[in-house]
């Protein structure tokens, strides 16, 4: 098989297919579509009056100052509905096929546990990749103004996406663990929460032991702690707002891990905070695939993996009838 013939047969899928029709058909995909670019618009208007009107006031307005705060206030809005759009459609991917008692039906089918974990992940995942695309010509009109160049738009766009597939992924780990809906939505939620709002806080927390111990509390500092430095709102700040990207070494990274300080540890290649965070979130979709995949087995009934020839065949005795 060829490349494209490889990639084409990973979406080759029975689940994404019926998952997508299934959810395409009713009402509540349109509405979620309107919902969230409803949003997205009326937040991006507001901004854009109040900043105009504010400027205007202090007799200071620019057009890329406007195109660039537009864009900002749009791109965290978006990422916060992408966030929490997530969960409510991956929690249900494999807990709600329990709760209808289809379950054993795909584990009984032709449908190995890695393609149902991937079918049900795509299937999510495209329709969050929808709305992402349904919302491009909202970030575009930004650049009416300027402000924003290319790179930026898509380092944004990328951000994106790997936030609301990791997401996804970990929602839809959390599925296969609760035998609920419910609880695995709850338990989604929180696991996002805890990602984005979380990891910053306890980030931030830790960064200030750590310009304490350098006896540099107060000032302009780029050396933050991990959890910080790979915070998708962290990376998407610095993305809109510093020029240079506030890069941080691997191995000085890995040591204000455990917060230990020091000249030393500029060893490795240099990260941006948003290839820190892509990076990371790879790592949590991997991890999610594979433990739902384990867990997903788990409910298979293991497969004879040896053939039987005719000859080995124990013989049948036939019962002819009186």
């Amino acid at each position: 098989m060829t490349t494209w013939e490889r990639v084409a047969s990973a979406f080759d899928n029975p689940l994404i297919a019926k998952d997508g029709v299934s959810r395409m058909r009713t009402w509540r995909a349109p509405l979620v579509l309107t919902l969230y670019l409803g949003l997205l618009g009326i937040f991006g208007y507001a901004v854009f009056i109040l900043f105009v009107l504010f400027m205007t006031s202090n007799g200071q307005v620019g057009a890329a100052q406007v195109g660039a705060t537009v864009f900002t206030f749009l791109a965290f809005i978006q990422i916060s509905l992408i966030s929490m759009f997530a969960p409510a459609l991956a929690a249900g991917a494999i807990s709600g096929e329990r709760e209808r008692q289809t379950l054993d039906v795909l584990l009984v089918s032709r449908v190995s546990a890695l393609g149902i974990v991937w079918g049900k992940l795509v299937a999510s995942v495209a329709f969050m990749l929808l709305l992402i695309l349904a919302a491009l010509p909202l970030f575009a009109a930004v650049f009416l103004f300027g402000g924003i160049d290319a790179e930026q738009f898509l380092v944004t766009q990328l951000l994106t996406v790997t936030t609301a597939v990791s997401l996804g992924a970990t929602s839809l780990f959390l599925s296969a663990v609760f035998r609920r809906t419910l609880t695995s939505t709850v338990a989604s939620y929180g696991a996002a929460f805890a990602s984005l709002v979380g990891t910053l806080v306890v980030g931030w927390l830790a960064t200030i032991v750590i310009w304490q111990r350098e006896g540099t509390l107060g000032q302009t500092l780029s050396d933050v702690h991990p959890f910080v430095f790979a915070n998708p709102l962290y990376a998407l700040y610095i993305v809109l707002t510093s020029a240079n990207g506030a890069p941080m070494s691997l191995g000085k990274t890995i040591a204000l891990l455990f917060l230990v300080v020091g000249p030393g540890g500029n060893a490795g290649p240099q990260l941006e905070p948003w290839q820190a965070t892509v990076l990371v979130q790879m790592v949590v979709i991997a991890l999610a695939v594979f433990g739902a995949v384990r867990l997903v087995r788990g409910r298979r009934v293991a497969q004879p993996r040896v053939r039987l020839e005719p000859e080995e065949l124990e013989p049948v005795e036939e019962v002819v009838e009186a």
